[in-house]
């Protein structure tokens, strides 16, 4: 027997076992292995079966529930009309007991109180209450004239009193009025006079000069070219009286030689935040970078301010030798600010992210920026409060 007759025969056999059958529901038709019963219907028109008993179980549930909610709606319906007509009726009660009372005094009628009716108080006749005028006297033309002598006599007291000579234009002082517009008047006065003598009243250059405005504290941030585009976040706040200098490849001793220039004018007990030194390690050895920053401490305490040192930051670009090197210094700058009284603020671990700095792997990227100048003014913010 070949191959080719045998594949013939197996053939014949499945064609004998699989049968077109459709579905007793949908009418589709499916071929399937074996006979199936009469009743056969799909796993579809099954599913949809099934889905639909469970949407009658739902409608069934939702209608027990609105017949619940409406029983208990009339119940509560109910026992809130008992509760009006009881309270209707206490009034009722009160009301005639009332009127009861008051029979012979007002009207001598019954008086229906209703659940609105609000008892209003009893007004005094007009004979009860006293009227009086308290500004009779001044109709009365004697009792003007009497006022009119008195404010005279009252301005020509202060006019007496006064350092003003005779023939001078006479300001009067109230007690309302500010320290400046009595100095305003007093100049305006000695211009027009002609005379150069001082005429302020006796204890008003003491509340002058005890009412001038004291000048808010400088803040300054010094620090070499990592500072670029953190004025704004730094500034923000009080941008006249807070400066960003930014030294382009600045290094310690730069610092140092242009401090006292850079502070000019900064007032009394300014603010000074310093970020310098991440050129010095790539150039110097630890020794000169700890004397030059010992130079910088004593500049700074002949100043007479309160002084933060920034936190060297991480060189990407350097490799661990470089980094190494950085956070030694950092640790040294610690213990050293300590024992001078000087603060210090670590930015190492605030910055460990690549994306942080630029290409270069030296300078910051504007995500790194925002992220220092965001840092500086939360510091400034905590060292003036």
């Amino acid at each position: 027997m070949t191959d080719s007759e045998v594949a013939v025969g197996v053939t014949h056999v499945a064609d004998d076992t699989m049968k077109m059958t459709g579905c007793g529901s949908c009418g589709m038709y499916m071929i399937l292995e074996g006979a199936p019963g009469k009743s056969f219907v799909c796993m579809k028109c099954r599913l949809i079966e099934l889905m639909e008993e469970k949407i009658r179980g739902l409608e069934m549930q939702v209608e027990s529930l609105v017949e619940f909610r409406k029983g208990f709606e009339q119940i509560m319906e109910q026992r809130h009309e008992v509760s009006e007509g009881k309270s209707s009726d206490l009034q009722m009660e009160a009301g005639l007991g009332n009127s009861e009372g008051r029979l012979g005094e007002e009207s001598g009628q019954w008086k229906h109180v209703t659940k609105r009716t609000r008892q209003r108080k009893r007004r005094a006749s007009e004979g009860e209450i006293e009227l009086q005028n308290r500004f009779a006297e001044l109709e009365n033309e004697e009792g003007a004239q009497q006022v009119v002598t008195e404010g005279d006599r009252a301005r020509k007291k202060r006019r007496a009193v006064s350092p003003i000579g005779k023939g001078e234009e006479l300001m009067e002082i109230t007690p309302n009025m500010s320290p400046r517009r009595i100095q305003d008047g007093l100049k305006r006065i000695t211009r027009e006079n002609g005379n150069g003598k001082n005429l302020q009243p006796e204890g008003t250059g003491d509340r002058l000069e005890n009412s001038t405005v004291t000048r808010k504290r400088q803040v300054y941030v010094i620090g070499d070219s990592l500072l670029r585009r953190i004025d704004r976040p730094v500034t923000r706040a009080d941008p006249e009286n807070r400066r960003v200098c930014c030294l382009p490849g600045a290094k310690i001793r730069d610092v140092d030689l242009r401090l006292k220039r850079i502070l000019k004018g900064a007032g009394k007990n300014p603010l000074i935040i310093l970020h310098v030194g991440t050129n010095d390690t790539a150039r110097f050895s630890l020794e000169s970078i700890k004397g030059d920053y010992a130079r910088l401490g004593r500049t700074l305490k002949e100043i007479e301010a309160q002084v933060i040192f920034s936190g060297i930051l991480p060189v990407p670009r350097e490799g661990q030798q470089r980094c190494d090197k950085i956070m030694t210094i950092n640790r040294w700058l610690r213990q050293w600010c300590y024992k001078e009284g000087f603060g210090m603020y670590g930015h190492w671990e605030a910055f460990m992210d690549r994306g942080q700095f630029s290409r270069d792997g030296l300078h910051l990227s504007r995500e790194g920026n925002r992220l220092l100048g965001w840092r500086l003014a939360q510091l400034i913010k905590r060292a003036l409060n």
